[in-house]
């Protein structure tokens, strides 16, 4: 907690707090459903789960994990390419960052046709 008693990633990284779902969710801005999602898709479970109903609760690593998906998330990496990158087994990250970023590339590519298609019908209708 910083001095107004809220949550910063800064502060995780000096704690040896476990974190609730809604403390996660609160702290990187993302919903419970992203949450829940990144588990079931093998990128980020639970360290432990306590009480009677069984809580989901993260220590520090799985924050700082949640942190590099989501940076891998805002680069525009998939949930396929992160779990490669995230793997042990993950030989060469670079490599698969130059993949993403060719497949960003031809994205790019096919958005500039898009909008020139775009321009061209919009003159039409002037």
């Amino acid at each position: 907690m910083n001095a107004e008693g809220t949550l910063s990633v800064k502060n995780v990284a000096e704690s040896n707090h476990h974190y609730t779902v809604g403390e996660l969710c609160e702290l990187f801005q993302i919903t419970r459903k992203t949450l829940f999602y990144y588990d079931r898709a093998g990128l980020l479970r639970p360290t432990e789960r306590v009480g009677v109903q069984n809580f989901k609760v993260y220590d520090t690593d799985a924050v700082q994990r949640l942190k590099t998906i989501l940076d891998y998330r805002k680069a525009g990496l998939t949930v396929q390419e992160i779990r490669q990158l995230l793997s042990e087994t993950c030989n060469d990250p670079a490599a698969i960052l130059n993949q993403a970023l060719d497949r960003l590339k031809q994205k790019q590519k096919q958005c500039a046709v898009q909008i020139g298609r775009l321009k061209e019908l919009i003159r039409e209708l002037e």
